[in-house]
């Protein structure tokens, strides 16, 4: 495997071996002289001549004209000088004359000139191999000179079970390499994605992606294929509606039939039987752990990690005695009425747009929504309505607020591409905030916020929040990185 783009190569011999060698070298990119009293006719098709004049290298073409041959390859018809090889990179010797072709291989080995002698193993610096070219893929057999007949065998054994579209792959991922290798200077990280890209173009090129039936979870599954899509244009992305227990019973408490899991459980089963390759979450709604041989396989960057206290501009909140908010959450109750103590707090389910409607219809004085989700939607700047955005010091959100989750079985190819598309500052805060939670023993929808940021490249900032007792406590401390898992 030598680069030959422009290098120079002298065959000596006009036979039919002599001819093999340099139609090769010419597919390699080499520049190719032959030289030899006789030319056969394979010699002159590679050559595109009909004659060689024996002293000037002038070819005469079918119509009669004489010019300078412009290919890569000139034919010398005379008997092979020393003068021959100077400025030669390799020298090929395939006559007949065994003593010629000694006497020429022990002067190129004088001159480090690479050199082989048509089989004569002990001449040889280097071998041909029996290969199989598309485009630039090159598969390669050699037996070391011993037997190029077992090369030729195993080389069509090979042939049979090949894919025929290699050269077309390696084309493609050239441009998307060095793209790579400009964009990401990680060299895990490339690593990473290389072997993804790599793998999906050999596999089927569908991806089936489970999400709830919500308009943000559409958005939200949107979101993840727009990014996949970059690094896998030719693989076709399928959206899979799975209905979760938490779709299913849309007016009761959360806690009441489940708490854990209760929007997640029928998508991670899906995973697992087989009916979708990749699921798109909010993250903040994941169990944790995954159920086992599932992972998160990555995340987008994280969005607005704060929540909205929303009203109808009608409202004065702060001038009644007492106010109704919406909201399904323990961490939200007990957090809000620190902020405003005259709160009553009554159980809100449905989705974004509904949670809305609720408050336009008067069933509730004001909500709490996430700022993501109403932002993901476009809705947070509606003219009949207040958005007040809570500070994180008094509002501590939910572990992975904001953050879009994708969940795949570990070591799959679905996994591997969402891997490509991670973004790494955030999901390290979120195995830092999930794994604050796990060591809590805390469900998904216990009163308990955690939110983390980076310090310093190795540092994370963990602040949490913890109102199981009744009472709201709040604690701020440092984690490693290598501790956040």
């Amino acid at each position: 495997m030598i680069q030959l783009d422009d290098k120079q190569c002298l065959i000596v011999g006009g036979g039919a071996v002599a001819a093999r060698k340099a139609a090769q070298m010419c597919e390699f990119g080499a520049c190719v002289t032959v030289v030899a009293p006789e030319i056969c006719a394979e010699l002159l098709a590679i050559a595109d001549t009909e004659r060689i004049d024996e002293t000037a290298g002038i070819v005469e073409n079918i119509d009669g004209n004489c010019q300078k041959k412009p290919e890569r390859i000139r034919v010398w018809k005379r008997e092979v000088t020393e003068a021959d090889i100077s400025g030669m990179d390799v020298v090929i010797m395939a006559t007949d004359d065994a003593e010629l072709n000694s006497q020429y291989a022990e002067l190129c080995r004088s001159k480090h000139i690479l050199v082989n002698v048509v089989d004569v193993k002990k001449d040889c610096d280097f071998y041909f191999p029996a290969i199989i070219k598309q485009g630039e893929v090159v598969v390669s057999v050699s037996t070391g000179g011993n037997s190029p007949m077992l090369a030729s065998k195993i080389k069509k054994d090979i042939r049979q079970t090949l894919r025929t579209d290699y050269g077309q792959i390696a084309d493609e991922l050239g441009a998307i390499r060095e793209k790579i290798l400009a964009e990401e200077p990680d060299e895990r990280a490339r690593k990473r994605r290389f072997a993804a890209i790599v793998e999906a173009k050999m596999q089927e090129q569908r991806i089936r992606i489970g999400t709830r039936g919500s308009r943000l979870a559409q958005i939200q599954t949107d979101m993840v294929i727009e990014q996949l899509k970059k690094n896998y244009p030719d693989v076709q992305f399928e959206k899979v509606i799975v209905t979760t227990k938490g779709d299913k019973q849309k007016d009761a408490a959360i806690s009441s039939f489940g708490g854990k899991a209760v929007f997640v459980e029928e998508i991670e089963e899906a995973l697992l039987d087989g009916t979708i390759d990749l699921a798109v979450h909010s993250a903040k709604d994941m169990p944790n752990p995954c159920k086992k041989g599932l992972g998160i396989a990555g995340v987008l960057p994280r969005a607005c990690v704060q929540d909205v206290l929303i009203y109808r501009v009608d409202t004065d909140i702060r001038s009644k005695d007492a106010f109704t908010v919406g909201t399904g959450s323990l961490r939200r109750r007990c957090q809000i009425k620190e902020i405003y103590p005259q709160a009553e707090c009554m159980e809100l389910r449905g989705n974004v747009t509904t949670r809305i409607q609720k408050l336009r219809d008067g069933m509730y004085d004001a909500i709490i929504l996430a700022a993501a989700g109403i932002e993901r939607l476009g809705i947070e700047k509606e003219p009949d309505l207040v958005y007040e955005y809570l500070d994180v010091d008094v509002m501590l959100p939910a572990a992975g607020q904001g953050i879009i989750a994708m969940e795949a079985c570990e070591g799959t190819l679905p996994y591997h591409m969402a891997e490509t598309i991670s973004d790494v500052e955030t999901e390290g805060c979120l195995r830092a905030e999930r794994a604050v939670v796990r060591e809590m023993e805390a469900g998904c929808h216990e009163p308990i916020g955690v939110y983390a940021t980076w310090k310093n490249e190795k540092k994370l900032c963990v602040r949490v929040m913890n109102a199981r007792s009744g009472s709201v406590k709040r604690e701020t401390f440092e984690r490693e990185m290598e501790d956040a898992n």
